[in-house]
């Protein structure tokens, strides 16, 4: 299956080689999760804020193909 994958700040450096910018398709196997998907990535292991299709989700969802994974490292403000 075929995953749109958005890097967001410092995690950008985490992105498989490839073109610039904070985007990348990726290919997955069936049944892939969120949590696989950061592992596999090398993602420190921190809090992070995850959506899929613009929904917040657990390292537990279950990609589908089509998906849009974006991935924000922890952010504070004032």
């Amino acid at each position: 299956m075929r995953v749109e994958l958005a890097l967001f700040a410092s995690l950008r450096r985490y992105l498989p080689e490839g073109e610039t910018g904070h985007e990348r398709t990726i290919d997955l196997p069936d049944g892939t999760t969120v949590g696989q998907v950061i592992a596999m990535l090398g993602l420190p292991d921190e809090p992070r804020v995850v959506f899929v299709n613009g929904r917040h989700a657990p390292d537990d969802h279950v990609l589908r193909d089509g998906d849009r994974l974006a991935v924000f490292p922890p952010v504070a403000g004032g």
